[in-house]
């Protein structure tokens, strides 16, 4: 198991990537420090997120979570307490009723024991990618998501990310979205820091 992200290893990433790559210079210049914070006291409220903001804008799944947080509170974003939520206050808040039934059915199996954050903080990246595609609504690109903003894993690359691929497009240059192999390739220098590197991209078309 890899060490999450905290800010010694931000620092020691990003004076990686500043010797690495010319492009990202720049951007850790522009944009500051990266503010990657995982959420490893509620992995549940992370993954939660992620399904939140899956195929909608930013601005969107903030201001969705945002009235989700006036219901339950952001400190108290638990299974125990979205059970509590009824289909009509979700709809309420913006949240479809699939996503909801989604994030409902992660809070039944962290309750019966099905989901165990504990035990996944232990596992290596593509273990932990596999166990959360068997529930539903979640799949490769949430799982990364949470790898990143939840676990605080630092060699993240989400090839099917829209935003992280616009951001490829504007940094580098590029005539047109790279492909999967394009964004592997350019990003291989970012090793073993490819989270954050992807952090200064997705502030290119934030």
């Amino acid at each position: 198991m890899k060490k999450p992200l905290d800010q010694f290893l931000i620092r020691k990433a990003l004076r990686h990537l500043e010797s690495s790559d010319r492009a990202l210079s720049g951007l850790i210049t522009k944009h500051g420090p990266c503010t990657i914070t995982p959420a490893l006291d509620n992995p549940f409220h992370a993954l939660a997120s992620s399904i939140i903001s899956q195929q909608i804008s930013a601005h969107a799944a903030r201001a969705i979570k945002g009235r989700l947080f006036d219901l339950i509170g952001p400190q108290t974003f638990t299974p125990q307490n979205v059970l509590r939520i009824s289909a009509k206050n979700s709809k309420a808040a913006g949240l479809s009723r699939p996503k909801f039934e989604y994030i409902r059915g992660l809070a039944l199996a962290v309750r019966n024991g099905d989901l165990d954050f504990a035990s996944i903080a232990k596992w290596e990246d593509e273990e932990v990618i596999t166990k959360l595609i068997t529930f539903s609504g979640i799949g490769r690109w949430t799982a990364e998501m949470f790898l990143i903003f939840g676990l605080g894993r630092p060699d993240v690359l989400s090839v099917n990310d829209a935003g992280l691929k616009r951001g490829f497009k504007v940094a580098y240059n590029l005539q047109q979205g790279p492909s999967a192999d394009e964004m592997i390739s350019i990003s291989e220098p970012w090793r073993p820091y490819r989270s954050v590197g992807s952090w200064y991209l997705w502030r290119v078309v934030d």
